[in-house]
């Protein structure tokens, strides 16, 4: 996703641009906002001009190898954690990468999804949607793979 297809954040999008030109990335961002405010669309796209091969002014070149690959949602270094639950194709200690496909399209679609859709996609019901335990350890696992 590129900054272009992010609907408004102007303001937000010259500054996170700006912390990148300047070589002052901080180690972890924090998007936060209502539903529907396009966060995650913003920091697919952010991530995503962070790593592209071929950075343009103010946006992502959109073509390179880097670029392709968060377009699809499968770039190496982007994971996802989002709130999951059993059901009726998840039975016992679900995680976020039981539905990484399922999420991948979805988000691709319409990256402005609200929960309670989400949850109606995955089909679980009237059950909550958790982060689990389970997910944390997936997630350290993650981390401990990656060459920090």
């Amino acid at each position: 996703m590129q900054f272009k297809e992010v609907v408004g954040h102007h303001k937000i999008k010259e500054k996170l641009i700006h912390t990148i030109k300047g070589n002052r990335v901080s180690h972890a961002q924090l998007f936060l906002g209502s539903e529907g405010s396009g966060n995650l669309a913003l920091a697919i796209a952010y991530a995503q001009y962070v790593s592209c091969e071929n950075k343009q002014e103010n946006d992502s070149c959109g073509v390179c190898p880097s670029c392709i690959k968060f377009q699809k949602l499968i770039h190496p270094d982007l994971h996802f954690v989002y709130p999951v639950s059993t059901s009726k194709t998840v039975k016992k200690d679900p995680v976020s990468d039981d539905y990484i496909t399922l999420w991948r399209e979805i988000i691709i679609e319409n990256p402005y999804i609200n929960q309670n859709k989400w949850y109606e996609i995955i089909d679980v019901e009237n059950k909550q949607g958790i982060i689990s335990k389970n997910e944390s350890k997936e997630i350290l696992k993650k981390t401990e793979s990656q060459n920090f």
